[in-house]
């Protein structure tokens, strides 16, 4: 499948909105059920599957995943029109990489629930993940109709955009997002790396410090680091960036990109012992890296000229 330049920046960003989406399954289940249970005429079935959803809460709350998805699972083949059983299983099947079978769920629960816009917008952050970024433009465009104040529809128009290299218009869905909702670190963290790519690092490194402020400095995520450190490279501060990029490394696994970025602003700072240790660290994880390779070469052949240099003399 062809990818957009863009898509792994989109597939990096929309891990942890994910993850938020889940706990939000999570709350609406327990906020619904009460209600249901006030009917007299509920099923023996219906019981059956909320009582096997509730078991596969407890299984995600104690991190088993095996044993969450089988209740999900039976929860459905019990009752197979709970939409709320499809949702809690489809985003299983997307976190074990099964992504056909979660799509099928979710389009099935979105059917089920009569078109929930937030399901909707689920469902095409889904569909864009896969790169088909008409049929998630169409779920936006959806959503919007149900709900114009949505911001999550938003952002998704502004995430297709931006997959589809249209940076300026994914800029404008975007900020239309934050008029509803002023605190999105999605939004924030994809308009920060719009105005990188545009060559606007003041910019971006203003609407990152925006973002910062709702995060106590010890607990500032990854990304956000990340973004600044790289605003920072641009505008010419390398030591700064170099400084934040290794505060990075510290929340949570490095990624390649991550350390690769870490040493360049250390080889540009003036640090080459340092920023052959992030290159090792990258080339250890991913050998074929490009600008890895490359970044190590220009390091080698920086240092064949001082030793040739030193000969001289």
């Amino acid at each position: 499948m062809l990818r957009s330049p863009h898509t792994s920046v989109l597939v990096l960003l929309g891990f942890a909105r994910e993850t938020v989406w889940f706990v939000c399954v999570v709350v609406a289940v327990c906020s619904g059920g009460c209600k249901s249970l006030q009917k007299d005429t509920i099923s023996d079935e219906v019981i059956m599957a909320r009582q096997m959803s509730l078991r596969g809460f407890d299984s995600l709350e104690q991190g088993e995943l095996e044993d969450a998805e089988a209740w999900f699972a039976n929860a459905i083949e019990t009752n197979p029109v709970d939409e709320r059983a499809h949702v809690q299983y489809a985003e299983l099947l997307w976190r074990r990489d099964l992504r056909e079978d979660a799509i099928r769920h979710l389009e099935q629960s979105v059917k089920l629930s009569g078109g929930d816009p937030n399901l909707v917008v689920r469902l095409g952050e889904m569909y864009l993940a896969q790169g088909n970024a008409p049929r998630a433009w169409q779920q936006a465009e959806r959503a919007i109709q149900s709900n114009r104040q949505l911001p999550c529809a938003w952002a998704l128009r502004g995430d297709v955009r931006r997959y589809e290299g249209k940076l300026d218009e994914a800029l404008a869905e975007y900020h239309r997002s934050l008029s509803f909702e002023g605190y999105c670190p999605h939004v924030q963290l994809a308009l920060a790396s719009i105005y990188r790519e545009q060559n606007r690092p003041r910019r971006a490194l203003s609407t990152l410090n925006a973002l910062a402020e709702h995060y106590p400095p010890d607990e500032m995520p990854q990304d956000i680091l990340l973004e600044q450190g790289l605003a920072l490279k641009a505008l010419g501060r390398h030591e700064n960036a170099a400084a934040l990029l290794a505060q990075a490394t510290q929340r949570g696994e490095p990624t390649t990109e991550l350390l690769f970025h870490l040493a360049e602003a250390q080889l540009l700072a003036g640090d080459t012992t340092n920023a052959r240790l992030a290159l090792v660290a990258a080339l250890a994880q991913e050998p074929t890296h490009g600008p890895s390779n490359q970044l190590k070469g220009q390091i080698d052949e920086q240092q064949q000229r001082m030793t040739a240099d030193i000969g001289r003399y």
